[in-house]
């Protein structure tokens, strides 16, 4: 009843708009236009997206809303070369070009994507426990978008550590030249599912000036309430789940089985334009939530609940050619949500407070036909889990541990020709951990054969940045006499992982109606980390002694691939585009583990994994991905979008596939996705809509283990005045 009560609420604010101002209509544009859309992130300066010296797109407000995508994550099923699986409902695996659960075979945290860098407004949000995003913790929605930049490569030598496979930088809307606007959003639908979504804003001080507020409440259930135990190899309920480590159960580890995703957020931006060269904004805000998906497991199931308190502020001033951008982020996260609801003095070592800040300084010196932007930036991250400590005070990073680096860069932009553009970034980091410089570059290359086709060509390196665990892993359970002694450690001299990409592409409007975008990529990755047991004994202080380390591995991941995006407009009310990236990832030197660790009970002794070593092609990146969107406007007031996202099959392996392959590895056939939107204007961009996600209702996992995902049909009111 009370997301029934909400929706009425927003049609009847919908039914009684007037005078608002009009926003620009997809239609509205050429194919020409739509291909010439600002893009920052690509080059730290506004251009034409038709001209990005780099692998990129833009996918905008207005096509986020004509799709019906939910979240911002599935809004990325809009870009070439993004690989987006469900894992339960709303909750969703993104990665750039694939390159994941490297190496395969191990834990369900190493299944996240630690080597793209996420950005709000040029804000990393990133978590550093063992890498990646986590979605559902950023403090904004769709309704705060105004467009979403992604820049396909290697981008470290640009944005600094994890921008590895690429940047994804989600851009907020300024509030409108009115004295008042709102914009809002409210649906609801099946597996109990309510999205509302509220953005209000001000223009003060001839337009200079201006205030935007929103807020975001989001619930969802899952699809199913069982949890599939590697032990068992089924999906049984949270109580009857086997540890496999150590064959037991544990009832408060999934408290609540229904729930998929729980969320609000609350923001503020403020934007002050002194004058065309001059301006200020400072953002702040705060979030709660709680997401029940992959990503730790405790080697029982793959699917765990996860919850985040964080607060954020983000300041940047641009004066003249100076960029200036201060950004602080805290809270609190648990990457076992479950225990919460254990007893108090229970340990709970996957919990932490955290706070990271972020710094950049860069000058923009044009001399010429060079411009030349030197840069510094400083990032540092401290987490704690002192606040989490039971009644033995074991925890998992030993007190509070700090990451930072310092980074020091130039980027240099020559167009000798009014043809050729010569650009090229380079960066040295100073890290704490390991206490070592990494060298990062990027070299790229365009040439306009003439005004409607690009050519271009890329090389560059990036590297990934340190995480806690990888570094500072201080975790054990047993006493090593009536029972045996594990301990799970990190190494502050791991190497970080490093990326080299080759790239072609080309860029071009084929006639008035039809362009096509394609690039041609070629990887290598090295210096892969992995959490491996690398010794057993007895320890005169210890015992009988197991010990887990976090080591590199001589694992080289070497990816080729073709991404293309045809986009096809035959007529004013029909604009299509088909896209897909193909490619092929081959590993050199994989370990395989052919068996287990075992324990022995009556000899009392471990015996470590045996593995072998081999050449393969990694199937867990699809061999093919992408999709297919047509959106039509029979008349002028109705609109309907429809897609189709492919992701080709995959093979999910775990850890637990050394122990019994039937278990721990699963095929997963290709699947096709169809999501179709058909709006109503009820006055200029006011609307109501039907929302069909999977609309065929096709049952199955996109992400190994994770829940069989089915349709999600909503009803809902999008406002603006």
């Amino acid at each position: 009843m009370k997301k029934i009560s909400y929706l009425c609420v927003m049609l009847a604010m919908s039914m009684q708009v007037f005078g608002q101002d009009a926003e620009q209509d997809l239609f509205d544009l050429s194919l020409e236009e739509l291909m010439n859309i600002q893009i920052v992130s690509a080059s730290k300066k506004a251009e034409s997206s038709f001209k990005s010296p780099l692998s990129s797109t833009v996918v905008t407000k207005d096509e986020i809303m004509a799709s019906g995508a939910t979240t911002i994550e599935e809004a990325l099923r809009l870009v070439p070369g993004m690989l987006i699986r469900e894992e339960t409902n709303g909750n969703f695996d993104v990665h750039i070009r694939g390159n994941d659960n490297l190496p395969p075979g191990n834990y369900v945290f190493y299944t996240e994507n630690s080597m793209s860098l996420v950005m709000i407004d040029g804000r990393p949000v990133y978590n550093y426990i063992n890498g990646g995003t986590f979605w559902e913790a950023l403090p904004i929605s769709l309704v705060d978008v105004e467009r979403i930049e992604v820049v396909r490569g290697p981008a470290t030598a640009l944005y600094g550590p994890n921008a590895v496979t690429g940047v994804v930088n989600i851009i907020t809307r300024k509030a409108v030249e009115k004295n008042v606007s709102v914009n809002g959003s409210a649906q609801i639908g099946t597996k109990n599912t309510g999205i509302y979504d509220l953005s209000a804003g001000t223009s003060l001080m001839d337009n200079k000036l201006k205030i935007r507020l929103s807020g975001n409440i989001e619930e969802r259930d899952r699809d199913m309430e069982e949890y599939y135990s590697y032990y068992l190899g089924d999906y049984v309920p949270g109580d009857q789940v086997v540890d496999y480590s150590s064959g037991g159960t544990d009832p408060d580890r999934f408290p609540r089985p229904e729930i998929a995703k729980e969320r609000k957020g609350a923001n503020a931006f403020i934007n002050y334009d002194v004058n065309d060269k001059i301006n200020f904004s400072v953002s702040g805000g705060l979030q709660e939530s709680l997401a029940q998906s992959v990503f730790m497991e405790q080697t029982s199931a793959p699917v765990n609940l996860r919850s985040n308190d964080t607060k954020y502020v983000n300041a940047i001033a641009n004066v003249g050619g100076l960029y200036a951008q201060y950004s602080y982020n805290k809270g609190m996260t648990n990457t076992l949500a479950g225990k919460e609801f254990a007893d108090a003095n229970t340990d709970n070592w996957a919990a932490y407070d955290f706070d990271m800040t972020s710094i950049f300084v860069e000058y923009d010196l044009p001399l010429g036909k060079l411009t030349l932007r030197p840069g510094i930036n400083y990032q540092q991250s401290t987490y704690s889990d002192m606040a989490f400590r039971g009644n033995t005070g074991e925890s998992s990073i030993g007190g509070e541990r700090t990451l930072s680096n310092a980074g020091y860069y130039l980027r240099a932009d020559f167009k000798p020709t009014d043809k050729i553009r010569l650009v090229g970034a380079l960066r040295m980091d100073s890290y704490n951990v390991p206490d070592d410089n990494y060298f990062t570059f990027q070299f790229v290359g365009t040439y306009n054969v003439n005004e409607n086709n690009l050519l271009r060509a890329t090389y560059s390196r990036a590297n990934r940045g340190p995480f806690m665990m990888d570094s500072y892993a201080d975790y054990g359970f047993g006493n090593g006499i009536t029972g045996p002694r594990i301990e799970y450690v990190g190494s502050e001299e791991l190497i970080l992982p490093v990326m080299d990409m080759v790239e072609l592409g080309y860029r071009g409007v084929l006639s008035s109606k039809m362009s096509l975008d394609l690039e041609v990529f070629h990887s290598v990755t090295t210096d892969i980390t992995s959490f491996e047991p690398t010794f057993f004994g007895i320890d005169p202080n210890k015992g009988i002694y197991l010990k887990y380390e976090y080591i590199n591995l001589d694992l080289k991941a070497k990816q080729t691939g073709v991404t293309f995006s045809y986009n096809f407009a035959p007529s004013s009310k029909v604009q299509l585009r088909a896209y897909a990236t193909i490619q092929s990832t081959q590993l050199e030197d994989y370990d395989k583990k052919v068996t287990p660790v075992a324990f022995n009970p009556q000899t009392f002794t471990f015996s470590l994994p045996t593995v072998e070593r081999m050449n393969t092609t990694h199937k867990q990146t699809p061999s093919i991905y992408g999709g297919v969107t047509g959106n039509f406007r029979p008349v002028e007031k109705f609109n309907v979008f429809a897609g189709v996202y492919y992701l080709g099959s995959q093979t999910y392996r775990h850890d637990y596939a050394a122990n019994d392959e039937s278990k721990g590895q699963i095929e997963m056939p290709g699947r096709a996705v169809v999501n179709i939107k058909a709006s109503y204007q009820v006055y200029k961009n006011n609307s109501v809509f039907i929302n069909a996600r999977n609309a065929f209702n096709t049952t199955a996992s996109e992400f190994g283990f994770a829940d069989e995902i089915g349709g999600l049909y909503l009803a809902g009111v999008n406002i603006a005045f």
